[in-house]
């Protein structure tokens, strides 16, 4: 009996390591995105421009705006229970933010080479200027998908729409996003955020900056969309890591990761004090023999 209580100390010293490190694993990042400062001095035309984070907020689905080609779109018509929904407002004669937020994610797009618009979850770029016109609208979707390499596939899961300056105000108080007009330039003061929406237009999580790291965003659309589209080493990693708002990146869940830790290691334990016993019963038995 002395191996086996030999494996006993030294299989409960392993464990009490795991179990510390387990602990300690909350400081790791599974993925790191810092927040930009905001500056200390802000001129009049951002006063009151930002987000207010709504979650669980209900996007009205009854809402009619209009796409890119003219067609008339029910929001809740964009919401089929499976898929949920990346939320922008933005504007096509944005002279620069709104092009290097949209560009951004479409570079991050090009990096979920498993996720794409129309498959797994959808678009909608809202338009701030309730006077874009159509062909303003189009020109502007089709210069930014020309940089996303799997245009083709993207075009029916990415839409672009209008609406009424009452709409637009409606739907972004909705959703917390704060914007202002500035006459002097005749541009829209507003802040780079995707808003997402889960498949019933509920509002599940903001992303802020102009670049999106693709784990992050991918594992912000596992955790709403039907279980179809998730793939099992995201499911897993969801089970162990959850969404640190502060930092913009999921973290190390501590509890969970040392409850599946000490979970596989109760089973490899016993395992190995049985496959001991039957060691030293066959040992005991041959010099018996």
């Amino acid at each position: 009996m002395a191996i086996t209580r030999f494996a006993f100390m030294h299989c409960t010293a392993v464990v009490a390591v795991m179990v510390m490190g387990g602990v300690n694993a909350q400081q790791s990042h599974f993925d790191v995105e810092q927040r930009g400062q905001s500056a200390a001095y802000q001129p009049d035309s951002l006063e009151g421009v930002g987000i207010d984070e709504k979650l669980e907020a209900q996007v009205p689905g009854d809402m009619v705006f209009t796409d890119s080609a003219g067609k008339r779109v029910r929001l809740g018509d964009l919401f089929d229970g499976e898929r949920p929904v990346i939320l922008t407002m933005n504007y096509a004669s944005c002279p620069q933010l709104c092009g290097l937020q949209l560009n951004g994610f479409v570079k991050t797009l090009e990096n979920m080479e498993d996720w794409t618009p129309g498959n797994q979850f959808r678009v909608v770029t809202i338009s701030l200027d309730p006077n874009e016109t159509a062909e303003r609208s189009a020109d502007f979707r089709n210069a930014l998908l020309s940089n996303y390499g799997r245009r083709e596939q993207v075009l029916g899961g990415w839409s672009f729409l209008r609406g009424s300056e009452e709409d637009i105000r409606h739907l972004a108080d909705v959703v917390g996003f704060r914007y202002n007009f500035v006459e002097e330039t005749g541009q829209y003061a507003h802040t780079a955020a995707l808003m997402l929406l889960d498949p019933q237009g509920r509002v599940a999580r903001y992303l802020y900056g102009i670049d999106f790291k693709p784990s992050t965003l991918r594992l912000s659309l596992s955790e709403t969309a039907d279980s179809k589209f998730v793939s099992t080493i995201d499911a897993l990693i969801l089970r162990c890591f959850m969404y640190d708002a502060a930092s913009g990146s999921f973290v190390a869940d501590a509890w969970n990761l040392t409850r599946y830790v000490l979970s596989f290691l109760a089973l490899f334990f016993f395992a190995f004090l049985a496959w001991l016993f039957r060691l030293e019963r066959k040992t005991r038995k041959a010099k018996v023999a």
